[in-house]
């Protein structure tokens, strides 16, 4: 009988991110498409079919046994198609073992059931299959008729580093870096010990910042581009993936990001979001309140934060007694996510005063800190801040939020143009993450 491992990394997740991650060793889902699809005849995906796959596969020892995961961006699937995949499981090129491989949709709906998102052609799908208890694959070839693709393998363990990784969505036409330097401090404050971003664009200021915080070792920056394009003899017949996929298929930015957690603890948190105790840190909080084997992921209500004197002037002494605004009735956490977004999407909630700071103990100490970390930045000639890159995005959109239920709100390629008109913008000019068969 096939056993499940219970999965015991858990997430400090914003309610709305709670479903992120699409499958959990226990679910049985997996097991139980195998078993069905094993019994009937299904049509492997051809050549002629728009899809694309992220650069590397994952093998996943959480579960028992192992999984092997395949991350593309493609339309939605029929119930009968596969992958046709080769494992090769020795570097002495000995013969591949063959296998059909069965996938879904991320978030379990194709096309999207979230209505800025259902309009795109292109939905991040992952393709699964359990592997035999000796099956170590070091390589998988996918063939698509005469095409083919080879990805390479990343190895999944069992999270036992204590501490807080914290993963944030591809950051793409950001401009807010006053937005960076509170949010480092405050995450490292509150016990996190590792940052992992996901960039695609960002102005040169921003930039500058992001790369402060990678020299010291504190932030990793990973590459996620703009998207490649299909094979030329099929791209004419299909949207450009950056034209039809949702804002950057953030979603699988996130689910790849998690496999890359090695903490025991880890989180998805936009650049202007910190989750704070009442009292204390967070790691600490969290590693109390999950100690019980039943506790997987803690739920914390959104607060949004307004600073006076604004942040966006560079003055940071706003931090010290923020004001809140909440649409919430109860929390089911003695904690907050403190929301400092640039423009607070509810301008007419009360504003009130609570107790959640964004850093333990002494906020002046702290709030010192980001005024010379700022200022060591810049060399002491701190930019003044421009709300002409956020409008500029803001404005675009706009364009699209009154009929989004029949456009793709793919911000990548639809803003492109007009973005590029504001700033000359640090765009990521590594190779494609994702790759097409040849």
């Amino acid at each position: 009988m096939k056993t499940i491992q219970r999965y015991r990394f858990v997430l400090i997740l914003v309610i709305v991110f709670v479903i992120f991650y699409s499958y959990q060793p226990g679910s049985g889902y997996f097991e139980t498409v195998d078993e069905i699809f094993s019994m009937v005849a299904g049509k492997p995906i051809n050549a002629s079919f728009p899809i694309v796959f992220y650069q590397s596969a994952y093998v996943d020892y959480r579960f028992d046994p192992p999984r092997l995961l395949i991350y593309t961006l493609n339309p939605c699937l029929k119930n009968n198609q596969l992958l046709l995949a080769d494992l090769h499981f020795d570097e002495d090129n000995s013969a591949p073992v063959r296998k059909n491989i069965y996938g879904k949709p991320m978030d379990g709906y194709c096309p999207s059931i979230f209505i800025p998102a259902s309009s795109c052609f292109y939905v991040p799908h992952t393709f699964s299959i359990a592997l035999k208890p000796n099956e170590d694959p070091k390589k998988v070839t996918l063939f698509l008729d005469n095409r083919k693709v080879e990805l390479d393998v990343q190895k999944v363990y069992k999270k036992s580093t204590e501490g807080i990784t914290v993963c944030l969505q591809p950051v793409y036409y950001y401009s807010q870096w006053q937005n960076i330097v509170l949010y480092i401090e405050a995450w490292r404050a509150q016990g996190a010990t590792r940052f992992i971003v996901n960039f695609h664009s960002a102005t040169k200021e921003t930039w500058k910042v992001l790369e402060y915080y990678r020299d010291l070792g504190l932030i990793e920056i990973k590459s996620w581009p703009s998207f490649p394009s299909l094979p030329a003899d099929i791209a004419d017949k299909y949207p450009k993936i950056d034209n039809s996929v949702y804002v950057l298929s953030y979603f699988m930015a996130m689910n790849i990001c998690i496999l890359d957690i090695k903490t025991t603890i880890g989180t998805v948190a936009d650049f202007d979001e910190v989750m704070v105790p009442k009292n204390g840190r967070l790691v600490d909080y969290a590693t109390k309140e999950m100690a019980d084997a039943n506790v997987g992921a803690l739920y914390f209500e959104n607060n949004y934060v307004l600073f006076t004197p604004k942040i966006y002037t560079s003055n940071f002494s706003g931090v010290a007694s923020p004001k809140f605004q909440t649409t919430a009735k109860h929390t089911k956490a003695d904690g907050a996510l403190l929301h400092f977004r640039y423009s607070p999407r509810y301008r007419d909630l009360e504003t009130t005063e609570k107790s959640f700071r964004f850093f333990p103990g002494d906020q002046s100490a702290h709030i010192k800190n980001m005024h010379d970390t700022a200022q060591k930045i810049f060399n002491g000639s701190i930019p003044t801040f421009s709300s002409k890159y956020y409008d500029a995005l803001q404005k675009c959109l706009s364009k699209v939020d009154p009929v989004e239920d029949k456009v793709c709100r793919s911000t990548s390629g639809i803003c492109r143009e007009e973005m590029d008109e504001v700033a000359d913008w640090v765009y990521d000019k590594s190779e494609p993450l994702f790759l097409v068969a040849s």
